[in-house]
């Protein structure tokens, strides 16, 4: 199950370009459980213009992209990764998604997996 993480992000900033990726694969790299990951960095997500996109993917997986991340969310990226890795389908609702990472939830993600949102799911309609 690899880690997607852009390596042209922030994409449109010539002097920042591949800082992310950079900034975010070093910070993984020193995480303890980092190194149980397959990171593969990409050339693109799809996430601009909210730079700073990572993804988890899996074969028979949804696809859970996240964007708008800085080298501060790596722990929480790394928990993400490896509580995707344990679900079975891939689907948001499935697996314990960090608290700091659930506003940087993309929104193609939602509309496919039709995952409620605290708003949509306190007030009974779905998203």
């Amino acid at each position: 199950m690899p880690l997607l993480i852009c390596r042209t992000c922030p994409r449109y900033d010539a002097h920042a370009t591949g800082d992310f990726g950079r900034e975010l694969n070093a910070a993984i790299a020193r995480h303890r459980q980092g190194g149980t990951l397959l990171v593969r960095n990409v050339a693109c997500l799809g996430g601009c213009p909210d730079h700073g996109a990572v993804a988890v993917d899996g074969p028979g997986k949804t696809r859970v992209r996240f964007t708008g991340l800085g080298v501060q969310h790596a722990e929480a990226v790394v928990q993400a990764a490896l509580a995707y890795e344990a679900s079975t389908s891939g689907t948001p609702a499935d697996w314990p998604i960090p608290a700091e990472l659930a506003e940087h939830i993309s929104s193609v993600t939602f509309k496919r997996t039709a995952v409620p949102t605290r708003d949509t799911a306190s007030s009974g309609m779905s998203p």
